[in-house]
């Protein structure tokens, strides 16, 4: 009786954790079809009316497109950065691998502000202007560790034996690593990719510096938009978001595996 006691109180305890976590995303999905200009609960009338204005903004279709192009030239330079990084660490013992394994990670810990400020005083000094390649650099420092870590997890999945055996069949370090090793990374790929994808796409504490006039991310363009009216577009934002971020890490799971990720 006590064990089912128990356990009735931890799964009420986990439902209210979750309802706590999803509270607010949900009350964004129904801000964002909501008739009324002003938050109702509940919702006298559902429409899609908030969405089409929010694809008809010029603002926020201009930070979508700049959003995307940021991602896109990030994420692939994040993980042919991290790919090498990764075989070096899992592989080879030197000294100060420890070290080095956390300076790598440092950027994990170190505020989104204190970044923004050292990069915006760097681009300064070496006289780079242009938004789109300052967030670029910084988002491939930012993101690479996310990256670096999927990458070296998988590594303690990999299988020596597979590598041996192609030695021994007289493969080369170049035909063993592409044809046998990196196979057996694609897991790690994926799930460094949609960490970085997820956090370019997010970031707005380090980006908010180094954005230009002629053109910003979705976040920024959130903030200067709600900033200035008060209305459901950025809840339409926040729901489209959510639903991507949902999208990739079903994505995820159904080819890695969460637990697998998070192990």
């Amino acid at each position: 009786m006590k064990r089912l006691g128990a356990r009735l109180a931890w799964s009420f305890f986990g439902m209210a954790m979750l309802v706590f976590l999803l509270a607010p995303a949900l009350l964004a999905a129904l801000y964002s079809v909501e008739t009324s200009r002003y938050f109702q609960f509940p919702p006298k009338a559902y429409s899609l009316q908030w969405y089409a204005a929010f694809f008809a903004s010029e603002p926020f279709r201009s930070s979508m497109i700049e959003t995307a192009l940021l991602a896109v030239i990030s994420t692939p330079i994040c993980l042919l950065l991290a790919l090498p990084t990764a075989h070096a660490l899992a592989r080879f013992d030197f000294a100060g691998r420890r070290l080095l394994d956390a300076a790598l990670l440092s950027p994990l810990i170190v505020p989104g502000v204190v970044t923004g400020v050292a990069f915006l005083s760097l681009f300064r000094i070496v006289g780079l202007e242009h938004g789109l390649s300052r967030m670029t650099v910084a988002m491939i420092v930012v993101c690479y560790p996310f990256a670096l870590r999927a990458l070296g997890a998988n590594y303690t999945g990999v299988d020596l034996r597979c590598e041996e055996a192609a030695r021994d069949l007289g493969a080369g370090p170049l035909y063993t690593y592409f044809k046998v090793t990196l196979p057996q990374l694609r897991s790690g790929l994926l799930a460094g990719a949609i960490f970085v994808f997820v956090e370019v796409i997010d970031n707005f504490s380090v980006n908010v510096f180094l954005v230009d006039l002629h053109g910003n991310t979705l976040p920024i363009a959130a903030y200067q938009h709600i900033r200035d009216f008060d209305d459901p577009l950025v809840a339409v934002l926040s729901t489209l978001l959510a639903l991507l971020t949902l999208a990739l890490v079903i994505v995820l799971d159904r080819v890695v595996g969460i637990d697998r990720v998070v192990r």
